[in-house]
């Protein structure tokens, strides 16, 4: 609620020194004069006589009311209209076994693999693009759709963070799985287009599987004019994977790192889009800071504010209470002289 008016309100003020004023003056002049006012004060009080004692109170609330209906109190709704769209984002993720990878140093030390620091980047990028549609596809040998193109950022949340390596046969289909992600935002039937498409490719490979050349690929991206941001993900040098030991608990495995880079490069260059590399937790959200930087479309807001006025009900309150007082005072408690 807000006053059109609000200045008005301070002549309630004025209502102070009136009040003094009628107590002074109801103190300082009897209506009626009596030689013993002790047997007055012994007569039983009754509901009227009460009744006459709070009828000042009315007179008070009424001048509040008419004070307060010139303030104009308004009721505001807010009404909201987002014009044009955002980007649409489709995220290809890698999971092929290899990114249970941690780096060598953290061994046995409860680090996080390169999945786990993945899907948390990830979480927290998906809660920073409200207004945008995205999409998950997932791929180790094959690729698989986890996600359309979506504005549940909360369901997509939860599918990232149920994302597992295993579900699918291993390998690294880098081609497959950006034509996978290119079908996603392509979008089947009525469903609109946005202007401004791209893909976020997530690795710590090279292709190895699958029947699509990630250059051809690329190229698809390139005449439908979608852009592909790629990211090598893991540490240079050698890494370290779990495995269950044959004895029991958990034995690591070296594996040296074999991240394509010069391909993860061509293929942003082909797209328009650009080339990350991450080694660890934190430069992977720096990566997807200047992605969200990159991918910023700007959208206009239109607020329109509706009011709707209070000064008619206010009106009609005030003229019925005081239609009751002036009753009051000609009838049911009239006072002589």
């Amino acid at each position: 609620m807000r006053f059109h008016d609000p200045e008005l309100l301070w002549l309630l003020l004025l209502l102070l020194p009136w009040l003094w004023l009628r107590h002074r003056r109801a103190r300082g002049s009897p209506a009626l004069v009596v030689a013993d006012g002790a047997q007055l004060a012994a007569l039983p009080d009754t509901p009227r006589a009460r009744l006459r004692r709070h009828l000042p109170w009315l007179r008070l609330l009424i001048l509040i009311l008419g004070i307060v209906a010139l303030a104009r109190p308004q009721t505001v709704e807010q009404e909201t209209k987002i014009r044009g769209k955002g980007v649409d984002l489709v995220i290809a993720l890698d999971l092929s076994t290899s990114m249970l990878a941690e780096d060598a140093r953290g061994a046995g030390s409860g680090g996080t693999n390169r999945l786990a620091m993945a899907k948390a980047v990830l979480d927290d990028f998906i809660r920073g693009r409200p207004g945008d549609r995205i999409g998950l596809v997932a791929f180790a040998a094959r690729p698989y759709p986890a996600a359309p193109l979506t504005l549940d950022h909360a369901w997509l949340r939860e599918a990232v963070a149920g994302l597992r390596t295993g579900a699918i046969e291993d390998g690294t289909a880098l081609g497959d799985a950006l034509l996978a992600a290119l079908n996603r935002l392509r979008g089947k039937g009525g469903e609109e287009r946005s202007a401004s498409q791209a893909v976020i490719l997530v690795t710590d490979g090279r292709g190895n599987a699958g029947a699509t050349s990630p250059q051809l690929a690329a190229a698809a991206a390139r005449t439908l004019g979608i852009r592909v941001h790629a990211i090598g993900i893991g540490s240079r040098g050698e890494a370290v994977i779990p495995v269950e030991d044959p004895l029991g608990g958990i034995a690591y495995r070296r594996v040296r790192a074999d991240l394509d880079e010069a391909v993860l490069r061509e293929i942003a260059a082909t797209t328009g889009g650009a080339y990350f590399r991450a080694d660890d937790g934190g430069g992977l959200a720096r990566v997807f800071r200047e992605i969200d930087r990159l991918e910023k479309r700007p959208i206009e807001q239109t607020v329109r504010f509706a009011y709707g006025e209070l000064f008619p009900r206010l009106v009609l309150a005030m003229l019925v209470l005081l239609a009751a007082e002036l009753t009051l005072r000609a009838t049911l408690l009239r006072t002589l002289p």
